[in-house]
């Protein structure tokens, strides 16, 4: 059966004018090769079009004045607007024209060349990429992947909060990377490893294999080499910690909605229940903040965590919708 996607349809996604529908189709037809080299075309043949393309500025002005109750929808005729008034109009509203163009393709880009796997708050997700690679995403968590280049030079990925990755291995040893936000980046040809990329630090914890850190100190460029075992974590202050671990375990127990805690402090709960499940945490009792408890347990949802966080410190809990607060 014959694909719905048209170079009508193309034409219009281009324009900025598909409904959600054809953008998942559009999705679809993009993810066959033989379609690649079509769309280039077809985005060449429209780009030359649309630069032929001449505006009524007039037209579009008036009605954009009439629209903003700035302007009567028939002017008087004894209002006759200067040359080079009329001019500087007519260049202002292809100026317009011009950057609402610009930000349609942008907008439309990252949709295009990209391809982005996303969990919500609460949600763990497991991904094969087209490599081989299996990565397990954490609650509120994103990555992304090149669409059509991932294999070509080097495997890339963008990510945003916690992962776990089992990275293929390939025949001609080609490197994969991960970039986070904080000019952290990680290099591995195949290896086991947990990611931790949130606004308040940067934390990876090797299981096998070997990778290099390339990391930003002091405005210089560094590099780090770690072995298994190892957690280097990097601070909002760009800080980085290296240190040696019994088990990577508890690192990555959340693909199992277990919960290792090792000494670990109620104010580090409170950060969990807020990047994993969206909550404000409030503890009334300073002090609360640095009690600690250990052991490992299942959780899987915010509820059953605040239950077990209330028993585990011997605490009362309040929640009210997503505002969450702990008091003795």
């Amino acid at each position: 059966m014959e694909h719905p996607v048209t170079k009508r349809m193309v034409f219009e996604h281009f324009a900025g004018r598909l409904s959600p529908l054809q953008r998942r189709l559009m999705e679809e037809w993009l993810e066959r090769p033989q379609h690649q080299e079509i769309y280039y075309t077809w985005l060449e043949e429209w780009e030359h079009q649309n630069l032929q393309y001449v505006a009524d500025s007039e037209e579009a002005l008036r009605k954009s004045l009439t629209q903003l109750g700035e302007m009567p929808d028939q002017r008087p005729e004894e209002v006759k607007p200067s040359r080079t008034w009329l001019t500087f109009r007519r260049l202002s509203v292809a100026a317009l024209l011009l950057l609402s163009l610009s930000a349609c393709f942008y907008a439309g880009f990252d949709r295009i060349f990209y391809k982005t796997f996303e969990t919500g708050y609460g949600q763990v997700k497991q991904i094969t990429l087209s490599d081989g690679t299996l990565v397990t995403l954490n609650a509120h968590s994103s990555l992304q992947v090149p669409r059509f280049t991932f294999l070509a030079n080097s495997r890339r990925a963008f990510l945003k909060g916690e992962a776990d990755f089992d990275v293929k291995h390939l025949p001609d040893h080609q490197p994969f990377r991960i970039t986070t936000e904080h000019n952290f980046q990680v290099t591995v040809l195949g290896t086991k490893f947990t990611v931790f990329a949130r606004s308040r630090k940067t934390q990876l914890v090797l299981k096998t294999g070997k990778v290099q850190i390339d990391y930003t100190k002091d405005h210089r460029s560094e590099k780090l080499l770690m072995k298994p075992g190892e957690l280097v974590s990097l601070d909002q202050k760009g800080r980085l910690q290296r240190k040696q671990v019994p088990s990577p375990t508890p690192y990555d127990a959340w693909k199992d909605h277990r919960y290792e805690f090792n000494h670990t402090s109620l104010e580090e709960l409170s950060y969990m229940l807020e990047e994993n499940y969206g909550l404000e945490v409030d503890i009334k009792n300073p002090p609360l903040r640095k009690e600690t408890t250990s052991g490992s347990y299942q959780a899987r949802n915010a509820d059953e965590l605040l239950q077990l966080i209330s028993q585990l410190f011997e605490i009362n809990y309040n929640r009210q919708n997503n505002h969450v607060t702990f008091s003795q």
